[in-house]
């Protein structure tokens, strides 16, 4: 039986969804194509369809997160996958075009940002993860970023520096966020300490995951607090998950009264930071473009090892918002009102 593709297409800037035929697509000697049982919206999708930008070519198809089945294996990568496993993947559908793009029946993915799951993990609990674990490692792992040590499965003691005295902890603004989320089990499992802002409704939900402290971002004295929380501590860095330039500068002035250090910023990155403060956008396709070993080790050796072992769970919850194509577009809408804790998906089978 031939199979027949459709997509939730963006036709033109600004435009609203719409579903229509697609070409069905082919996998390269690195790909894989897979029939998507769930997919999941970001932000970054809402923001593209108010706004532009990101240098698409219209009709568009648009889409990061998905899960579901193999369809096609390429030549290169059929001793890591093959037809009728059970995957979840981040697609590169800005960066490779309309193939790649999640919000339809059938993708095209890049192996190397694909992982196995266990048939304990469902689809639409699977689909919350890709693009927020390749964010989390782009600002966690990569030299030009954070640069600090992989995850592992096993359990692991929390770091300490090189005097043996201070605990090596991370700074991370949005612990409750989806891409927070993946950061605190992420750096939980390279042994750092998370010390995270959430609002109080939050506080366990980060707790869960990992997170050591959970502070109140609304606190006015937010900073002060965390200055005092942590200048007993090995700060290795701050993660900014929000990345607004007032969450950016808020990191920044903790760092620098804690003798300074880095940010890895998912949006904002001022130019007038202290001295002592450096900063560095994240881009999550960096893992792949720019340090391919960062893909590796957290795409090909940690994720599906640590979803197997439970060491890595579905986070946050998904918040599924239609079963069809045609629901894509109130997927965005729903995540565009805002969410907290959840994440929006959208179950096809």
């Amino acid at each position: 039986m031939q199979l027949t593709n459709f997509a939730s297409w963006i036709p033109s800037e600004k435009a609203q969804l719409q579903v229509a035929h697609a070409p069905f697509p082919k996998s390269g000697d690195d790909e894989l194509v897979i029939q998507n049982h769930a997919i999941a919206i970001n932000p970054v999708d809402w923001k593209i369809q108010s706004s532009g930008g990101f240098s698409l070519s219209y009709p568009a198809i648009l889409g990061e997160d998905v899960a579901g089945e193999i369809l096609e294996v390429g030549s290169n990568v059929r001793d890591q996958f093959r037809v009728g496993q059970r995957v979840i993947a981040h697609s590169l559908g800005l960066g490779k075009g309309s193939a790649y793009g999640g919000f339809q029946l059938f993708s095209v993915l890049k192996a190397a940002t694909t992982s196995l799951i266990p048939d304990d993990v469902s689809f639409r609990e699977g689909a919350v993860l890709p693009l927020s674990i390749s964010t989390a490692a782009a600002g966690l792992y990569m030299k030009a970023t954070l640069g600090l040590d992989y995850p592992e499965t096993k359990s692991k003691m929390t770091r300490s520096s090189a005097k043996g005295k201070k605990t090596s902890t991370l700074l991370l603004w949005g612990g409750s966020t989806s891409v927070g989320s993946s950061v605190i089990q992420l750096a939980s499992a390279s042994g750092y300490a998370v010390t995270t802002t959430a609002s109080p409704s939050n506080y366990d939900y980060s707790k869960t995951l990992g997170a050591n402290f959970v502070l109140d971002y609304h606190n006015p004295d937010i900073v002060p607090i965390l200055i005092a929380l942590l200048k007993d501590a090995n700060v290795v860095g701050a993660y900014d998950a929000v990345g607004s330039e007032s969450t950016v500068r808020q990191c920044a002035a903790v760092l620098d009264a804690l003798g300074g250090g880095k940010i890895a910023s998912v949006g904002s990155a001022p130019n007038d930071l202290p001295k002592r403060v450096k900063i560095a956008r994240i881009g999550s396709t960096g893992i792949l473009n720019q340090e391919p070993e960062v893909a590796q080790k957290i795409w090909g050796e940690y994720v599906p090892a640590a979803l197997d072992a439970g060491k890595l769970v579905p986070a946050p919850k998904a918040l599924v918002a239609g079963k069809h194509l045609e629901d894509v577009q109130e997927g965005l809408d729903v995540q565009k009102k805002g969410v907290s804790a959840r994440k929006v998906v959208i179950t096809l089978r």
